[in-house]
């Protein structure tokens, strides 16, 4: 228990520290004051090297409100929230006030906020129920209509390969790969002391390729293998991983500007928070979406040549398929019937990440 903090505020600051991020790197503090929630974006703890400007962290910032909103109405509060308020801070991401009202209803999703989960397992291919999918869409009003999913098994297939031009892209660049391996944690013990990164448990590898994973962290080792086009072995491995899917869906903006991705955010992890609900599997693929940013960012010169025509001939693909237009896809997912994740990202306790303001 937090010194000056309430029960009601520490469950819903428990919620919104649930939020997703890249690498698991938790990229947010909390300031607390009067009735009042600061969410400040923490620009250290996201230096990946797929994200361009913060946009990683940005999203995970959006989706952090929308836990709190979701999780205040659950406790009795009504949520105000206002967007960038301090103009010369451009890591105070917003600003919550949080006010009692008898008349809120609680939102039903509130009870899954801490069940919600990456799944990396194979799913299973048959399609999404009537209901499943109507529940999906529903969810998605939030991105006002900046939302597309496919299920034709055509489309699946080809968006499977798109998502796997990470793993095709990574595993051949020195940069990605050396800061890919340095975010495995390969034991529970090391997860639970670093909070941050990928435990190898929720990779979802099968033992040898586990065994061997060890082995592919050595840049030696994999330059050899590249020679040989096994990244090219491995992504198609993952392409049908990916496949093995009852749908693919993305969501888009229509800027990339900081706020847009913080908006989007939101939406996404209401979607989430619905799959989860409806006990459906739930994977983003989005290493691509954030290789292109880079790229037009003026920022390519980490990918070679080849590279970046993988990059960007996969982004054209997906935006062809979603019927992006001028549109940036801001995130892509796969969705599924599949079996329980084997383990699930580590946080860090909420004192770390909560400062009481007098």
């Amino acid at each position: 228990m937090i010194q000056g903090l309430s029960s009601d505020f520490e469950q819903i600051l428990e919620a919104g520290n649930t939020a997703p991020s890249g690498e698991n790197c938790q990229p947010w503090h909390f300031f607390v004051r009067e009735g009042i929630i600061e969410l400040h974006l923490l620009p250290e703890r996201d230096r990946s090297a797929y994200s361009w400007g913060q946009r990683a962290a940005f999203l995970s910032c959006g989706s952090v409100v929308e836990n709190i909103v979701i999780q205040a109405s659950a406790r009795g509060y009504r949520t105000d929230v206002v967007y960038f308020p301090n103009r010369a801070d451009e890591w105070h991401i917003a600003n919550m006030t949080l006010n009692k009202d008898g008349k809120i209803p609680t939102d039903p999703l509130a009870p899954v906020i801490k069940a919600r989960v990456t799944n990396r397992k194979p799913y299973k291919t048959n399609p999404l129920s009537d209901k499943e999918r109507k529940a999906l869409f529903d969810a998605s009003a939030q991105a006002d209509g900046n939302f597309a999913f496919v299920e034709n098994r055509r489309d699946i297939n080809r968006l499977s390969l798109v998502g796997s031009t990470n793993e095709l892209v990574m595993l051949a660049n020195q940069l990605l790969h050396k800061f890919f391996f340095s975010h495995v944690n390969w034991t529970k013990e090391e997860d639970e002391k670093k909070k941050i990164g990928f435990y190898i448990k929720t990779l979802e590898l099968p033992p040898p390729a586990e065994a061997m994973f060890k082995v592919f962290r050595h840049w030696p080792v994999m330059r050899i293998l590249g020679a040989i086009g096994f990244n090219r072995i491995v992504a198609k491995q993952n392409g049908a991983t990916n496949s093995a899917a009852a749908g693919i869906g993305a969501f888009m903006i229509d800027r990339t500007e900081p706020i847009d991705f913080v908006k989007v955010g939101r939406a996404i992890e209401r979607l989430w928070l619905t799959a989860t609900a409806h006990r459906l599997a739930f994977q983003p693929l989005t290493g691509v979406l954030f290789f292109k940013l880079k790229i037009d960012a003026g920022e390519g010169a980490v990918f070679s040549r080849q590279e970046q025509k993988l990059v960007l001939d996969a982004y054209q693909d997906a935006a062809q398929i979603f019927n992006a237009g001028g549109k940036h896809i801001a995130f892509m997912f796969r969705i599924g019937h599949g079996d329980a994740p084997s383990a699930q990202a580590v946080r860090f306790p909420l004192k770390d990440v909560v400062t009481m303001v007098s």
